[in-house]
């Protein structure tokens, strides 16, 4: 009897597929350091008279210096609905931070009593628009005078604010960035101390 034909051979396996490429990790920034082995004097001034200069010399003068803390406070109507001042934080909030702002917090301040009567910009369905009682809220954010501005109009817009108004908050870092000498008490009282120190060499 003839043999059976032998069955064809099996095509050969597909290539393996190539390795994927291999991903650099980017190179972290590098910043300028201060070795150990350095003297001090590298570091710090060598002597009092170079005190004050040095301190100067230290003052911030990238972008952050033109931000300015803010404290906004407003009054609303003490009928506004929760979600109408919500949206609203909401909303300047987010004109804030676009603009390369920060803001710090928010806070509720509640229900009080008017000094006298708040006059609205519009009546409201039952024909109120004089009110004795107000929320207060304030929103601390760090920005330029441009966004304040725009804040600003945002509130004046807003039927649910009777008044707004903003305050430049106080804070450590404007007196540490301060470039005025008598104004600056970090700079003020190395002067001091200069002024000892020479007093006591006398």
């Amino acid at each position: 009897l003839p043999c059976p034909p032998h069955p064809p051979p099996p095509p050969p396996p597909p290539p393996p597929p190539p390795p994927p490429p291999k991903l650099r990790r980017p190179s972290a920034p590098t910043f300028p350091s201060i070795s150990i082995s350095q003297p001090a004097s590298a570091i710090a001034p060598s002597s009092r008279s170079e005190s004050a200069d040095w301190l100067l010399s230290l003052v911030l003068t990238d972008r952050s210096a033109t931000m300015v803390f803010y404290e906004c406070l407003m009054t609303a109507k003490n009928t506004s609905h929760y979600h109408a001042l919500t949206s609203l934080m909401r909303e300047i909030s987010h004109k804030i931070v676009e603009n390369g702002g920060i803001v710090r917090s928010i806070q509720n301040h509640g229900i009080r009593q008017l000094p006298h009567r708040f006059k609205a910009k519009y009546a409201d369905r039952e024909g109120n628009r004089y009110y004795e009682r107000g929320r207060f809220i304030s929103v601390f954010y760090d920005a330029g005078p441009n966004i304040r501005r725009e804040v600003q109009g945002i509130l004046d817009l807003n039927g649910e604010i009777l008044r707004n108004t903003h305050l430049k908050a106080s804070n450590k870092f404007d007196d540490v960035n301060n470039m005025n000498e008598k104004k600056n008490p970090y700079i003020q009282a190395v002067l001091r101390e200069m002024e000892e120190e020479a007093k006591q060499n006398k």
